[in-house]
């Protein structure tokens, strides 16, 4: 990470502009904050009606600042900041934390031009603006307006400051992670989530990060960053504005454009951002990530002392997409000896009847973890409280056992490096195992949907981990008309479409170009069988609407009869449409009707979609999603998050999906928008899988 963002995060110097000797106004207060929480720097008060504040000589200016500044906190009403940010240029500031309010998300975007470009002009990196500010935590350099956020190792980038504050009152509650920054984001003007995560990554202090967003200016650079450092530091996001409501909010709020929520999941999967569904489960699921070891595989065993935590649990886990495996003989011999009278040794392992024996709690985890189709241990139920809470419950334990057996599960999830999550019905009343197991990172929790999220997130970032050098780095070349061998337009036709994704290797079906009645006949004869024809304009998007379509035609009488059909139906349709003839190409056995595409979502860019199509494809709404540029790793996921599964392999007479050549066609069309940056939206509705491969029907190509 550059020096000059060392210098503005960890600064020696700190100068605030709107300084005010009102103990009311931030720029008191900031003042304050500085003096009394221990940032050992040296602090300028900026305001020329002034001679001293708090003890400190005042300037007029950033610029009458002896020596210079590191950092500029600014909170002056916004016409005047583009000018302060000139004078922190002049002054050698690295960056400035700009607290005001009033620009792009009011719709003032002239005075936003005017701060941006002020930023480049003076050199000056800006942190905001339109935020609470920022908490260097372990600097003790606080300036969030007198509130300090709980110390620990995870990053936090927010575009709201009570979300900071919520986040922060999260993690104190939990009393086991904490923060090393908060930064407030705000409408990134100048900084903006990719550099802020490219900062953190390289962190001494920190181990993990934190977003909360509602919308990101380049959520591009953001992906390729996070897909850069995820598999070292692991990243939580929670995203607002995922409806209609939330995104008029985010755009007020922080000026920012959310892109479709199911798209921008599935571009943080591709980078190995874990995103999370609540905000509360942030805190828990980021502490889950970077305390605790990354599992081989989503293979989860569960130790509980009730029936009921261990059906409960099987549930919520297989419903998040966990596995249960089947415990290994030895494994079963090895538990049967430590509990001869228990109802299920298999899994989950239910200790009912003898879990008051303490020391069995640390026994059994350390046989669980051994197994080696384990990769994950839940323990579930009471574990944790029966030395202090089980009122009336004679247990044979000794005094302070339990904690004991914590340090011992502590200890088997290190040796065996496998991630270990309680559940405890006594979680929320605390006790000393419990605090021993979050001392060593162990994840306690009173709700077993947060300990199975955990879980999850850990399965599921384990498995990113594992293949991150196999999927996309996100990376678009710069754009080139020069390159591409589409230049103009608005709309492709569907032959000028489906010829150039033949050039490109594309299953496209067969089709000739008829201008006439009898140039239509000729292209039948080359083919066998019966023919579809379909009007060819680009003026023409809903053929069937139009009367442009006309199937299963045999004859040479039919066939003429059809394209005379067809242009009339046209004609009466739209009658400015120009026209290029009529498409005949074969008929398609019935298959699996499919739709590949791409669109250009707000945030992300370019992605392509692949699921469900023909008739289908707007009842069912089953795609799937991944960023370009495609790896081959990216489109057998996609493929495999589609849900009709049963569908794609081949349900009663319809042939299986052949997903090597899905995927190579997915592939294909990435390579083809990657290469030709004029295509806006490229919809191939249906691609038809049949015994023979596949086949694409139709092709939609859209202009930029």
């Amino acid at each position: 990470m550059s020096e000059q963002l060392q210098r503005l995060f960890n600064p020696e110097s700190v100068a605030v502009v709107g300084a005010s000797t009102n103990p009311e106004k931030r720029g008191y207060r900031t003042i304050e904050d500085l003096d009394e929480w221990g940032y050992d720097g040296e602090v300028y008060p900026v305001n020329p009606r002034y001679d001293e504040i708090r003890g400190h000589e005042t300037y007029a200016s950033v610029a009458d600042v002896p020596g210079g500044v590191d950092l500029v906190f600014v909170a002056i009403p916004a016409p005047y900041v583009p000018k302060v940010i000139r004078e922190s240029g002049a002054a050698g500031a690295a960056g400035a934390v700009v607290n005001t309010a009033g620009f792009d998300e009011v719709g003032e975007d002239d005075l936003a031009a005017d701060l941006a470009a002020a930023a480049r002009e003076a050199g000056v990196r800006i942190v905001g603006p339109n935020i609470q500010g920022i908490d260097a935590v372990h600097q003790q350099l606080h300036l969030l307006g007198s509130y300090r956020t709980t110390p620990g190792g995870l990053g936090l980038l927010t575009q709201s400051g009570n979300m900071g504050v919520d986040l922060s009152v999260d993690a104190q509650h939990r009393g086991n992670v904490g923060f090393s920054y908060n930064i407030g984001v705000g409408n990134e003007t100048d900084l903006q989530f990719g550099e802020y995560l490219d900062f953190l990554a390289t962190d001494e202090n920190t181990d993990g990060v934190t977003i909360y967003t509602e919308g990101m200016e380049d959520g591009r650079s953001f992906l390729e960053t996070a897909q850069r450092v995820s598999s070292e530091t692991p990243i939580v996001a929670f995203k607002a504005g995922q409806t209609s409501a939330g995104k008029e909010s985010a755009a007020s709020h922080s000026a920012s454009l959310a892109g479709d929520i199911d798209v921008v999941d599935a571009a943080y999967r591709q980078a190995g951002v874990t995103r999370v569904e609540s905000l509360d489960r942030v805190v828990p699921v980021a502490s889950a990530l970077t305390q605790s070891p990354t599992p081989d595989g989503p293979n989860v065993a569960v130790l509980t002392d009730g029936g009921g935590h261990g059906t409960v649990a099987s549930d919520v886990l297989t419903e998040a997409g966990l596995t249960l495996p089947e415990l290994t003989k030895e494994t079963r011999a090895e538990l049967a000896e430590l509990f001869p009278i228990s109802p299920n040794l298999a899994n989950p392992v239910d200790v009912m009847g003898q879990s008051s024996h303490i020391d069995m709690w640390a026994a059994a985890p350390e046989i669980i973890l051994d197994d080696p189709n384990v990769d994950m241990l839940l323990i579930t139920g009471a574990y944790g409280g029966y030395e202090e809470h089980w009122t009336g419950h004679e247990t044979e334990a000794e005094p302070d056992e339990e904690p004991r057996a914590a340090d011992r599960i502590v200890n088997a999830r290190d040796e065996t490096g496998k991630p270990v999550v309680i559940h405890s019905l006594f979680a929320e009343l605390g006790s000393a195992a419990f605090r021993r197991l979050r001392a060593g990172g162990v994840p306690v929790h009173d709700a077993v949907t947060d300990a199975a999220a955990c879980l999850d997130a850990l399965a599921a970032y384990g498995r990113h981990c594992r293949h991150a050098d196999e999927k996309s780095d996100f990376a678009l070349p710069a754009r080139d008309e020069n390159r591409s061998r589409i230049v103009d337009g608005s709309r492709l036709a569907e032959h000028d479409a489906k010829r150039l994704l033949a050039e490109y290797g594309a299953p496209v079906a067969p089709f000739e170009l008829a201008a006439n009645p009898e140039e239509a006949v000729d292209a039948a004869a080359g083919f066998d069988g019966p023919v579809a024809m379909k009007i060819a304009s680009s003026d023409i998007v809903h053929k069937t609407e139009a009367g442009g379509v006309e199937l299963d035609i045999a004859s040479e009488d039919a066939i003429r009869a059809a394209f005379e059909a067809i242009m009339d139906s046209v004609a009466a349709y739209d009658p400015s449409a120009e026209i290029d003839g009529v498409l005949v190409s074969p008929m398609v056995d019935d298959g699996v009707e499919l739709i590949v595409g791409v669109v250009e979502d707000p945030e992300v860019g370019p992605v392509v979609t692949c699921g469900i199509g023909g008739v289908l494809v707007e009842a069912i709404d089953d795609v799937a999603f991944r960023a370009l540029p495609l790896t081959a790793y990216d489109a057998r996921e996609m493929i495999d998050e589609i849900e009709a599964q049963a569908l794609l392999d081949g349900p009663r007479d319809r042939p299986a999906v052949d997903r090597d050549a899905l995927a190579d066609l997915l592939c294909t069309v990435s390579d083809l928008v990657i290469e030709n940056p004029a295509i806006d939206e490229l919809d191939l509705n249906p691609v038809v899988a049949t015994d023979d491969g596949l086949s694409i029907l139709d092709a939609a190509v859209e202009l930029d």
